[in-house]
């Protein structure tokens, strides 16, 4: 399987809070080229938005309506389609517990809320191999001098 290039990749982020979604989507928007950027705000939503779009990248929170986050990776980790998906985890409050359940359903990477925008393109550079310079340069655009 080749690698995707950023600009390939789409990525799901699942959180109840449509502002943190927002943020999350406008942080990664102009710090990478991903392909897409769309929010789900719940587990039922994301399952959703997965009958439609294949996703490289899932930034999910850990307290959602109906299920917790760790559930939904648990159980999208049982899928062939999305066993190896890179997964970042948001959540505001985590206990010893839920982070072993995290590693324990292939999670590496945990954003703790509230974030900066750095933490969150540092998480994502480190879960996709790639230099946060590489991509995060400020977007100015060069006058036309023809």
């Amino acid at each position: 399987m080749g690698t995707k290039r950023i600009e390939e990749m789409n990525v799901l982020v699942i959180d109840d809070e449509e502002k943190i979604c927002e943020l999350v989507r406008v942080f990664l928007s102009t710090a990478f080229p991903f392909n897409s950027v769309v929010a789900a705000a719940s587990a039922f939503h994301a399952n959703q938005k997965f009958q439609n779009q294949q996703f490289d990248l899932i930034i999910v929170d850990h307290v959602l309506p109906g299920k917790l986050g760790l559930e939904f990776v648990e159980q999208l980790r049982k899928t062939m389609k999305y066993n190896r998906v890179k997964i970042l985890l948001m959540s505001g409050y985590l206990q010893q517990d839920d982070v072993l359940n995290a590693i324990h359903v292939g999670v590496k990477h945990i954003l703790v809320k509230p974030f900066t925008r750095q933490q969150l393109i540092e998480k994502v550079s480190a879960l996709l191999g790639v230099s946060e310079d590489e991509y995060d340069e400020p977007k100015i655009d060069e006058p036309d001098r023809s």
